[in-house]
């Protein structure tokens, strides 16, 4: 039989949890700044991505009545560049 230490079946908060609490107050004030800006960071990535897609910026603009005609519009312009004459 395998011996599997505690850590192996805890999730990744509760090693994390554990680990805070071996912490002495005066550096959790840095730990907790240093997720405060990790957190900042992760939103403006989100906030990024949603608003730099060619999706999210040219939908306001998009005419719905030609939206059938976009669909094939990238092959047809293919075919029609390597068309030889």
């Amino acid at each position: 039989m395998a011996f599997y230490r505690k850590e192996n079946f805890m999730s990744t908060l509760e090693k994390a949890m554990n680990l805070l609490q071996t912490i002495p107050e005066n550096k959790l004030d840095t730990v907790y700044t240093f997720l405060q800006f990790i957190k900042f960071q992760n939103n403006l990535e989100d906030n990024h991505n949603q608003n730099t897609s060619a999706f999210g910026i040219a939908h306001q603009y998009a005419n719905p009545k030609r939206i059938p005609l976009e669909e094939e519009a990238f092959a047809d312009a293919m075919a029609e560049k390597h068309t030889i004459d």
